[in-house]
């Protein structure tokens, strides 16, 4: 009886496993070594950048994502991939060219969410509070309940500064609403918590906070307000 030669796994449908079970260091040298072999491809590239973002690379991933526009300017998924850049481009800390990607987009796509969502990021990042709230204020004009801009706009106007009776309202809205929409949360909870200290209820403040370390224990910044109430409840007594 003839023996059967096993048949070879196609090499994109071996790279597409190794990406939906997470392998993305395997994928990457997969995808590498099929481009070495047959040429560029725009799935392939775009699969790369996909892989890179995922395993922190971040500046390949801009790099790969630029190759990609630049050799397919009609690639399928330019849209997405745009995005991607632009949230690589943040996580590596160039704030104005992400910004500066995410209006020339934003011209072509005035009410993207996720555009306008990487935006609010950029600006928050690069210190200009003011603006990442006008943003995702404009985020909830056109989606209501957008949980991680209702929980934005009630932080950024309470973090680190002593807010005046309308950024307070403003702010006690808006983190209700989220924690409606997601009580479970812990940076929701964390936010309520910074909510309650600036209202002078220390003792909600801390269960609050307790709470939302409980739901995310290795987050600094929950802990740091924790630490900082503690520190505050004692100089008061």
């Amino acid at each position: 009886m003839e023996k059967k030669t096993p048949r070879k796994i196609p090499a994109k449908r071996r790279i597409f496993t190794e990406i939906l079970k997470e392998n993305y260091t395997v994928a990457i040298t997969l995808i590498d070594r099929e481009i070495s072999e047959t040429g560029k491809d725009p799935e392939l590239l775009y699969n790369f950048a996909i892989c890179c973002s995922r395993t922190g690379n971040h500046k390949k991933c801009v790099s790969v994502i630029e190759e990609l526009l630049e050799e397919f300017p009609k690639f399928s998924e330019r849209d997405n991939a745009f995005r991607m850049m632009i949230y690589s481009l943040i996580r590596t800390g160039d704030y104005k060219t992400a910004l500066a990607k995410t209006e020339e987009r934003l011209k072509l796509s005035l009410d993207d969410i996720i555009l306008l969502s990487l935006k609010a990021s950029a600006l928050e990042k690069s210190g200009d509070a003011k603006g990442a709230i006008e943003t995702h204020l404009r985020i909830l004009r056109l989606r209501p309940e957008q949980k991680n801009s209702l929980n934005s706009v009630a932080y950024l106007l309470l973090e680190g500064k002593e807010p005046n009776p309308e950024e307070l309202k403003l702010a006690m809205e808006n983190i209700k609403r989220a924690l409606q929409l997601d009580p479970e949360n812990p940076a929701y909870l964390d936010s309520f918590g910074v909510l309650l200290s600036k209202l002078g209820k220390p003792e909600e403040a801390r269960k609050a906070f307790e709470k939302a370390i409980t739901k995310a224990p290795t987050e600094d910044i929950i802990l740091e307000h924790l630490k900082k109430l503690s520190q505050t409840n004692r100089q008061a007594t």
